[in-house]
């Protein structure tokens, strides 16, 4: 399904939703569950946490599904900003938890709809990416999630973390060029 035809799909099943229908609700929450999970586990210490925070995404998005307006981007984008904020809460109050990129969650960012020895093929490679993505700044390490990881398009990225789409862009820059440096030299010169 194209990125347009994906929005289009999902506006639908949340006009729906907002209609009261459950099953159209239902189905909002299996098409984007796993896509979140992946946002929130890489922020996460621990595989636990991000499915607690998941959850909590869709409680907030089922609260706020009356109030929700079409702005002309995809209803994933309110629902990463819904999750951006989940995860800001759960920092805050967990201030003195340790960070840890635990090898539990690299399960949770492989695409399961690839075969087993795609999967062992790649492992190798996505560590690597993924340790790369945890050592960049916050700032770029969101944007390029948000791009690489779950596949947004700048619009989306720059509605989600409140900033331009010209701003948007150069993170995305920014961080792709640091993140080659990362990968290139194992080392992340700022």
């Amino acid at each position: 399904m194209t990125e347009h035809n994906q929005s289009q799909h999902l506006l639908e099943l949340v006009a729906r939703a907002q209609a009261g229908d459950e099953a159209a609700f239902e189905q909002l929450y299996n098409e984007c569950y796993e896509p979140i999970l992946r946002f929130i586990a890489f922020r996460v210490p621990t595989p636990d946490d991000a499915e607690d925070l998941s959850q909590q995404v869709f409680i907030r998005f089922y609260k706020n599904l009356t109030n929700w307006k079409d702005q002309g981007y995809s209803p994933m984008a309110y629902i990463f900003t819904i999750a951006r904020s989940v995860i800001a809460d759960y920092w805050r109050a967990n201030k003195n938890r340790p960070v840890s990129n635990s090898e539990d969650i690299i399960p949770l960012l492989v695409d399961n709809s690839r075969g087993p020895e795609d999967i062992v093929q790649g492992n190798e490679a996505l560590a690597d990416i993924l340790s790369a993505i945890a050592e960049l700044p916050g700032n770029y390490q969101e944007v390029v999630g948000l791009r690489l990881i779950e596949g947004l398009s700048n619009p989306e990225i720059a509605k989600i973390i409140n900033k331009s789409e010209v701003a948007t862009r150069k993170l995305y820059s920014r961080g792709i060029h640091k993140l080659q440096i990362i990968l290139k030299t194992g080392k992340n010169n700022e």
